[in-house]
């Protein structure tokens, strides 16, 4: 079993808490800006390279510890180094930072921000829903925000359980995967600093395979300020490994990485050598846009992308975002039914969520059986017990299709 554990404030729910009821904080949206909320987050497709270069000279990050208490005989020589290995994570109070010091958003976070007519066309209302959300990541005072923000800087318990669960069973990258409501994208982070460490661990200089990572989440900004500079910290964090020993790595107090021309280039030189490629969705799921992205909407036309796991972490907290989640689920799962891996028939579909959203609505019971009438195969491969006083599991489910 591995185990994992974070410090900071910001990311106080990633270790499992007694005191913790599963509750989480939602705002409702209302009033006249609803509607066009909802019009402003529409879906885009983003490459790494479009997000990365609007990063600052330095930026913080922490390091998630991976512990594996399986017998070390039980492991080959690779999959252990994996372990030792910690997955980072930009820092909160760094992406804070950021916003406040960019000249280009600073506008964005003052001046008259309560507007009471509905923004005149689609520009206008995209600007004004990034302002909205990157006050909402300036404040972090709620958890969720209907319409406007779904909690990607803060680190669910069920992003690490995922992690758990992929390094106990060794679950392959395959051709890639795909994380629906990713945020700061722990799982997907796990698979790909593994996969940079088995290229740089290997003298073959074999061309791979494409491999592709797909990360999706409601927000633009989260995706631009901490999934794809996690991407960057996990490659680097690999190049350190390698340069020094693990009781040497953990020496290591200064958590900043400096952010160069020559790093970058070096880092989108590595993706465009060994066939990787990192997408970024952002916007709702229930749209026919998002679809024809990954290149299964007939009226779309876009090369599909190939993906061997979808993952998604607390992502049923509302009887609203489960509804939005199982048809995009099942979709991904069967997307590439027809182009199955060696030891696959299907994509594999992953999802960890507690058992129940106190105060939101969602439940692991629910979601089976709507999930289920709509075709799937759901079964709960792992159950985390709860603590004494919360009273609310979580678990692991396995999604394929009947």
């Amino acid at each position: 079993m591995f185990k994992f554990g974070f410090s900071g404030d910001d990311i106080n729910d990633v270790e499992v808490d007694d005191t913790d009821s599963g509750e989480s904080t939602v705002e409702e949206i209302a009033g006249p800006n609803a509607a066009a909320t909802v019009i402003a987050g529409d879906t885009e497709l983003y490459d790494i390279v479009d997000l990365l270069h609007s990063l600052p000279s330095r930026i913080s990050y922490s390091l998630l510890d991976v512990h594996n208490t399986s017998p070390s005989s039980e492991r080959d020589a690779s999959s252990q180094k994996c372990t030792e290995l910690r997955i980072p994570r930009r820092e909160v109070f760094d992406i804070k930072v950021q916003i406040m010091a960019d000249e280009d958003l600073l506008p964005s976070i003052s001046g008259d921000d309560e507007k009471t007519t509905a923004p005149k066309d689609e520009e206008e209302a995209k600007n004004h829903f990034r302002k909205k959300e990157l006050q909402i990541l300036l404040s972090n005072t709620e958890d969720l925000k209907t319409h406007l923000y779904e909690g990607g800087l803060k680190s669910w318990e069920g992003a690490g359980d995922l992690v758990e669960y992929l390094a106990d069973y060794q679950i392959a990258l395959g051709k890639g995967v795909l994380e629906l409501g990713c945020g700061s994208a722990l799982p997907s982070i796990y698979l790909f600093q593994n996969y940079v460490l088995q290229i740089l661990s290997s003298s073959s200089e074999e061309v791979r395979a494409p491999v592709s990572f797909i990360m999706s989440d409601y927000n633009y900004a989260v995706l631009r300020l901490m999934t794809a500079p996690n991407f960057l910290l996990a490659y680097y964090n690999v190049l350190q490994s390698l340069n020094f020993d693990s009781e040497e790595q953990t020496q290591i107090a200064d958590l900043d990485l400096q952010i160069t021309p020559e790093l970058l280039d070096q880092f989108f030189s590595f993706l465009e050598k060994h066939n990787i490629s990192i997408k970024f969705i952002s916007g709702p799921w229930n749209t026919e846009k998002f679809a024809g992205l990954l290149g299964y909407a007939s009226s779309i036309s876009t090369a599909r992308i190939r993906f061997s796991s979808v993952l998604g972490s607390e992502t049923i907290y509302s009887v609203a975002s489960t509804n939005a989640f199982i048809p995009i689920l099942l979709d991904s799962v069967a997307l590439w039914n027809t182009f199955p891996d060696s030891n696959r028939e299907s994509p594999l579909g992953l999802v960890a969520a507690k058992e129940i959203y106190f105060g939101v609505g969602g439940t692991v019971r629910q979601f089976i059986e709507d999930a289920e009438k709509k075709g799937g195969n759901l079964e709960i491969v792992r159950r985390i017990a709860s603590g004494q006083s919360s009273g609310v599991a979580r678990v692991i489910i396995k999604t394929t299709l009947k």
